[in-house]
């Protein structure tokens, strides 16, 4: 793992879970420049609506990201306030990071005079693109690491990786126990929704509003309940915890890991729903028969 991928010339690292989702960020542009142009949004003005776009996405996966993570575990922050502030590529939670993205979203329509819903929609469509590479990033700075397994696929994180230095895996001297490489997982699964949405933007072209949006939700959804039961880092939390031990054992699973319900597998339900629901209501209508 790489949690350091370079030294800048002007002094200071690049780590690489910033450099993955910049990366990510940079991929995602010009699919993003190309469909607001042919959406019509902010006709002559796309690149100050790109600079604003990007600027919402910055700030709202910060904050959001960051004061979600803040609520769930106060306790962690209260002895060092200014804690809150150290951007290191962890104590971000995603679902806290999307809910302000999409509440900026609102002030970037109203700036521009178009709907929210074709915002959401224009996003949802290259978000997951930019979201599989941060995902790349935990990999490689050993956050949001996968439960002990002795499958062939597991994977040890060195000491430099966060999950060694904050104790969040049994080790031996060298590396933690052989790990669920979990963020591989859902940075594919991440890579798959991308395609299969601009696939689906460039074969069907501007569909009925919340659809793209909505199908987004509901394959994130989806993908989050399943990645979840394999994660490791206990500290998200459980609403409930439910076990299976012969379906743990036969993915590779400790026997007593839960599969279910972490809080984030709860705002992945909810997610789903609302995809589901969508994707209803959001049906084009078919011409009645002559």
């Amino acid at each position: 793992m790489h949690p350091v991928l370079f030294e800048l010339p002007w002094g200071g690292n690049a780590n690489a879970y910033g450099t993955s989702i910049l990366v990510g960020a940079l991929l995602a542009m010009p699919g993003i420049y190309w469909d607001a142009r042919r959406r019509g949004i902010a006709p002559g003005n796309t690149a100050s609506f790109l600079v604003d776009f990007y600027l919402v996405l910055v700030l709202g996966a910060f904050v959001g990201g960051r004061l979600v993570h803040v609520i769930t575990v106060p306790g962690a922050y209260l002895a060092d306030p200014w804690q809150v502030f150290v951007s290191d590529g962890t104590g971000f939670v995603f679902f806290g990071s999307l809910g302000a993205i999409v509440a900026g979203w609102i002030w970037v329509a109203r700036r521009y005079q178009t709907r929210f819903s074709m915002m959401c929609d224009l996003g949802a469509t290259w978000m997951a693109l930019g979201h599989g590479f941060g995902r790349l990033g935990c990999w490689l700075a050993g956050c949001c690491w996968g439960a002990p397994t002795a499958a062939p696929i597991g994977v040890r994180f060195p000491p430099e990786s966060i999950v060694f230095s904050t104790g969040g895996a049994a080790t031996d001297d060298h590396t933690t126990v052989a790990l669920h490489p979990v963020q591989l997982y859902e940075a594919i699964g991440l890579w798959a929704i991308a395609a299969g949405l601009v696939a689906w933007r460039l074969h069907r072209g501007p569909e009925p509003p919340w659809r793209q949006a909505s199908r987004y939700a509901a394959a994130y959804g989806v993908l989050r309940m399943i990645t979840e039961a394999f994660r490791g880092d206990a500290g998200r939390g459980f609403a409930v915890e439910l076990r299976w031990p012969a379906l743990a054992e036969a993915l590779w699973l400790p026997p007593q890991q839960p599969l279910a319900l972490s809080t984030s597998q709860c705002a992945a339900l909810i997610l789903l729903a609302l995809g589901l629901v969508g994707l209803r209501r959001s049906r084009p209508t078919r011409a009645p028969a002559a």
